[in-house]
This record gives C-alpha cells, structure tokens and sequence, in this order.
C-alpha cells in the first residue's frame, strides 16, 4: 500500500487553522512525510484601497505577501526544529482554486485545512474555503475540528460497499502507519442499514414473517459484502473490525462515534456533479457538521 508522503496544511493563520497546521505536522512526523505550508491571499479589488491615500493596491499586496512569508518562514523554522521537512509558499487568488492547485501540481497525498468554527454547518451551503475545497479537489481533505493531540486511536469508516467506500477504508489504513498494535489504534468499519422497502411492507400489512425473511436477506447480504471489501482492503489485519445495524447511516454514524470515542471518520465522496455535492440529504454532509471529531474526506 502507498504511503503517506506529501502532506498540505493551508492556513490563514487563524487558530482553527493552527489547529490544522498541528495536526497537520504530527501526521507528517509519523509518516515521515513532507510538510507543505500554504497561504492563500485573496486578490485585492482596486475598490477597497480607494479610501489608502499612502499605498497603491499593488503596494498593500505586496506588504501582505511580504508579512505573510514571513510568518509562514518563522512557522517553517520552529516545525523544522522538531524534526518536519517542511517547505512553504504564498499564493495570491481564490483559497479553493489555489490550494487543490497546488494540491496537484505537488502531487499531495493529503490536504489539511480547519474547519469554520461554530458556524460551519449554516456557512457549509454558503460557500466557505473547506466546502469548496472538497467540491473541487480530488485529494483527501482531513478536516480539523479538535486540538491535535496524539495519533488517531479510533477511526470509523461508514462504508456502503461502494467504490469511494473502498478509498475510504484504504485511507483510513495509511493514516494508522503500519506495525501500530491493535491496543494502540482500531479501525471500526461502519455499515447502517437502511431499508425503506421494509417500512413499506410494514405499512402494507404483510405477515412479519414476510418482513423478517426481508430483514435476515438484507442482513445477509450486508454481512457478504462487508466480508469482501475487509478481505479486499484490509485482509488480516487485526486493528479491522466491521459494525453492521440497521438505522439511517447519518444518525448511526453520530451515534457510534459518541459511544466508540471516535477521534477520526475517514468516508467516502459520493457526488458525481456539483450538484450532488449541494443535497442536503448526502450522508457526508451530516457527518461533516453533526460530528465533533476529525472528518477525512476521500474524493474518487
């Protein structure tokens, strides 16, 4: 399996965004990865500097970009003391275009961006840095919403054994390094499920008997194809082990990552088009912003 290697942490120097660039750093630490630091300043309207009687826009651009590779250099200086190879750089443009930009062209393996505070969930729909990140990037996006502490301990993955389900699962794997004692770190694989057909049946009257042999095929079937997306992903590996329940997957993940202590969700992006990526009903969405830990999200 490919390592970790190339790990971006953007920042716009605020604390929810140290407490990605921290997080961030101890990741690179135990992967022995690459630290890239990335400041987006926001390209500076001619209209905003009209009441500047001293600097021109150019000018007041250019004092920004000097005070912020300064302050990056200085974050790069005390991350390369601990030990981080870390490499830095300020770009000037839209936060979402420049970071999965620069995502690509560096060939990252992980982005790191903070969440937006105790507005996300009304800011999300509303266009903010870490939703249009996700939108159009295609490199997983860990989310930081917690004070980087140790490593990850307990990682939950909702699976419903699709392709981007697969990607999850093998993410969450590289994030836990190799050689970690089940002890030390668990990987909990998650599938709610949710069968509407039987809700049905139960309104139209049929015999429960009818809806049991529903219920005991459907389990069935979810037993199988949890067997094989484990013995395809994660084939011995102790610190695996699957959950199946039946509940709607949204409030099933709230709930077993309270009662497991979850420190991390790794899921997989389901959306096709943007307009996917706008249901208010996606699953990823109600893990974002209904869940108080970390959210690792992996694009197709």
């Amino acid at each position: 399996m490919e390592k970790i290697q190339r790990i971006l942490a953007a920042t716009d120097f605020s604390s929810r965004a140290d407490q990605a660039v921290r997080r961030a750093a101890k990741l690179a630490v135990e992967h022995k990865a690459v630290l890239y630091l990335l400041r987006v300043l926001p390209s500076l309207p001619l209209e905003a500097f009209k009441h500047l009687m001293t600097d021109t826009p150019l000018e007041t651009e250019q004092r920004l970009y000097n005070e912020a590779t300064a302050i990056l250099h200085k974050k790069a200086e005390i991350l390369a003391g601990e030990g981080i190879d870390v490499r830095y750089h300020v770009a000037i443009g839209r936060a979402h275009v420049e970071i999965n930009h620069y995502a690509e062209s560096h060939q990252v393996d992980l982005v790191v961006i903070g969440d937006q505070g105790e507005s996300f969930l009304q800011e999300f729909f509303l266009g903010t840095t870490a939703s249009k990140t996700l939108t159009k990037g295609h490199h997983p996006l860990l989310i930081v919403k917690q004070e980087a502490g140790e490593r990850y301990h307990r990682v939950l993955v909702p699976v419903d054994f699709s392709y981007p389900s697969r990607l999850a699962l093998q993410m969450a794997l590289k994030v836990i390094p190799a050689g970690i004692a089940p002890i030390e770190a668990s990987i909990h694989v998650l599938h709610a499920v949710d069968a509407p057909l039987e809700r049905k049946m139960q309104q139209n009257g049929l015999k429960t008997e009818t809806i049991e042999l529903y219920r005991a095929d459907v389990l069935n079937r979810a037993r199988c194809a949890m067997e094989n997306i484990i013995v395809d992903c994660a084939s011995g590996d102790a610190r695996v082990n699957s959950i199946i329940e039946y509940g709607a997957p949204p409030d099933m993940i709230r709930a077993k990552a309270q009662s497991l202590g979850a420190d991390l969700i790794v899921i997989g992006k389901r959306g096709e088009t943007e307009l996917d990526e706008t249901l208010f009903g996606s699953v990823t969405k109600h893990v974002l912003y209904e869940t108080p830990c970390d959210v690792l999200v992996v694009s197709p």
